[in-house]
């Protein structure tokens, strides 16, 4: 009996470890994600101040 349950605990260790696995993948594409037709968010925001301060508008009120 002792054995089939341990059997289970390892089981169920498993099915968890892949569901955590594949939660932060999934967060982690939907913020990083690197892909030229859906980018994360915070690398769509970091590419967006890049272009903003590469702009220089300080220098554009003449």
């Amino acid at each position: 009996m002792q054995k089939e349950e341990s059997g289970q605990v390892v089981v169920e260790y498993i099915l968890l470890l892949v569901i955590a696995v594949s939660i932060s993948a999934i967060i982690s594409t939907s913020v990083v994600g690197r892909n030229q037709d859906s980018p994360g968010f915070l690398t769509k925001a970091w590419s967006g101040l890049i272009q903003f301060v590469a702009t220089d508008q300080t220098d554009d009120t003449n």
